[in-house]
């Protein structure tokens, strides 16, 4: 859900996404690849968690006449969302079309990226299809989608005689985020490189060539092509913290900064005396006398379960841990040392109040996992606010 409006008492959680902090990426992205590279704002799994609708219509605000950006989704219902919302500008589908909804590629008027001759095929017999721009990707070493490079020519050969439209060549890296040790990325490039040079070298000029995502961007230029696909960055959260310092080395300091804040009201405060049971399993008893605030925010929203006993929340700028077991739609918040704390009382899940922050790195090493998780998880139907 995107809205524009800001958050009001009627909202018991809520996302805000701030359009500054959106602007500043924008740009620090837009002088990292100019003049050579194409963006492509990567807004898949509903913009990272930051809402798809809200976040492309931003940067469609800042995109200047003869720019020429582009968005990149993962699935056809993504970019059938972005054509409603009324946004024109170029978008690829990044990732699988079953066969059956082909059919809807030309009337919307998408790139898409295939991998198999059994999708050229089936897409050379839908009317309308003849023109269609299709990219093929290029599995140079994740072993995901993408046709292996000694197979890359006779795909553009089939591409090229169903009567599609070969506009572009793609790949993707494995393990570009670790800048300690290049090597596989390195590797990576030099066999897309090789296989884009074949290609030219058999008769296909391919006018948009992309390899790098944020983390490339950001430490390797020589990954930069034609085009490079903004997605993580994008959003203010670094791809990995080895890679944020590589990023701020290179660039004087440089940084990228968060656009997304979560929020919950305290729904109630309750004192519980020593050795009270605690939530789902008892899996913690009050140590002493305790107060507690419920806070109406569970795992069905998008806070992840691992973060059970550990995970931390801000309240009235005060680190306040979460005990207990984490449920479906609450949460359980030790305020002992937040005396202040009232029903009402607006919680930070993700963000800063005042001085004080709690960030998606943060609850995802909490949680044993990565910040792209912690936000692309977020629930769809938490109201989202550009602020």
């Amino acid at each position: 859900m995107a809205l524009t409006r800001s958050p009001n008492k009627r909202d018991r959680a809520w996302i805000e996404i701030s359009r500054k902090n959106l602007r500043h990426n924008l740009e620090v992205f837009r002088k990292l690849l100019a003049p050579r590279s194409t963006p492509i704002w990567v807004v898949k799994a509903n913009a990272y968690g930051h809402g798809i609708e809200l976040v492309a219509k931003e940067i469609s605000r800042t995109i200047r006449k003869g720019r020429g950006e582009w968005f990149a989704v993962d699935s056809i219902d993504e970019a059938i969302s972005l054509r409603r919302a009324g946004i024109t500008s170029p978008t690829i589908i990044l990732g699988y079309v079953p066969l059956a909804r082909l059919v809807e590629l030309p009337k919307l008027h998408v790139r898409y990226l295939v991998s198999s001759a059994e999708t050229v095929r089936a897409l050379s017999k839908i009317k309308g299809s003849r023109g269609v721009r299709v990219h093929i990707k290029i599995d140079t070493g994740t072993t995901r989608q993408g046709v292996m490079p000694q197979d890359a020519v006779t795909l553009a050969n089939l591409v090229r005689a169903s009567g599609l439209t070969f506009e572009g060549v793609a790949t993707h890296f494995a393990n570009v985020e670790d800048t300690d040790n290049p090597t596989y990325a390195h590797l990576q490039l030099e066999r897309f490189v090789e296989c884009v040079q074949n290609l030219r070298n058999a008769g296909f000029p391919i006018p948009v060539v992309h390899a790098a995502c944020s983390a490339a961007a950001m430490v390797y230029p020589e990954s930069l092509m034609t085009a490079a696909r903004v997605g993580i960055g994008l959003y203010g959260i670094d791809p990995s913290p080895i890679t944020a310092r590589a990023f701020r080395a290179k660039h004087r300091g440089a940084r990228l900064v968060p656009l997304l804040s979560w929020r919950a009201r305290v729904a109630l405060v309750k004192l519980v005396p020593k050795g009270t049971p605690i939530g789902y399993g008892l899996t913690e008893r009050a140590e002493r006398a305790m107060r507690l605030a419920i806070v109406p925010i569970g795992y069905a929203d998008g806070f992840d379960r691992t973060l059970s006993s550990t995970g931390t929340v801000l309240i009235r700028g005060k680190r306040c841990p979460v005990v207990g077991r984490v449920c479906m739609n609450m949460i359980i918040v030790d305020v002992t040392k937040a005396h202040e704390v009232r029903q009402e009382d607006v919680a930070t899940l993700i963000g800063a109040q005042g001085k004080v922050a709690v960030t998606a790195q943060q609850s995802a090493e909490a949680a044993h996992t990565i910040p792209y998780e912690i936000v692309a998880r977020l629930a769809q139907h938490l109201p989202r606010y550009l602020v």
